[in-house]
């Protein structure tokens, strides 16, 4: 296979940073198995922008495409397992094969897709529209990440999150 060359394992251990802030960001990544989150730092606190798990892209990809330093940092929340590539073997396989020219533009539609669908987060919905958005795209993270993560990435304090989950859970029972 043309790519299998291309393609390398990375493991990385919870915490471990896959993209730093302020550098290139050289590799595009697919989530084999975990969870990583990027994050922006504003005014000293870290915003959570995207929770990344299993079969999707965990990367900063507008550092990789664009190859200039990244705003963002994307790093491990648990042991995770990626699938990377390079961004000169990505640009040898588009030019060397129309089927991988192909691949890369189907790629680069579905992370636009996921871009506009993930618009919800910045939009003007109630934080509990916002959790439960994020419950129904995502069923399982919120086991699996500190809940101070998911209020980050919802916008809310963790305060606010544990009211929201107190007050589902008390409908529902």
């Amino acid at each position: 296979m043309l790519c299998e060359s291309f393609l390398e394992v990375v493991h990385l251990k919870k915490g471990d940073v896959f993209v730093e802030r302020a550098k290139t960001c050289r590799k595009f990544a697919f989530v084999a198995d975990g969870i990583m989150r990027a994050f922006t730092l504003i005014e000293g606190n870290e915003n959570t922008t995207c929770i990344c798990s299993e079969n999707a892209f965990a990367t900063s990809t507008l550092s990789f495409i664009t190859q200039t330093p990244s705003d963002i940092t994307v790093q491990a929340l648990n042991r995770v397992c990626l699938v990377t590539m390079s961004h000169d073997h990505i640009n040898k396989l588009y030019k060397e094969s129309p089927f991988w020219d192909t691949v890369g533009r189907v790629v680069a539609e579905k992370e636009f897709v996921a871009l506009q669908q993930s618009a919800w987060r910045n939009s003007p919905i109630s934080a509990e529209s916002k959790y439960l958005t994020l419950l129904k795209e995502n069923p399982g993270i919120v086991n699996r990440i500190p809940l101070h993560f998911i209020a980050s990435y919802i916008g809310v304090t963790p305060e606010t999150l544990s009211r929201i989950r107190k007050k589902i859970t008390m409908r529902k029972s």
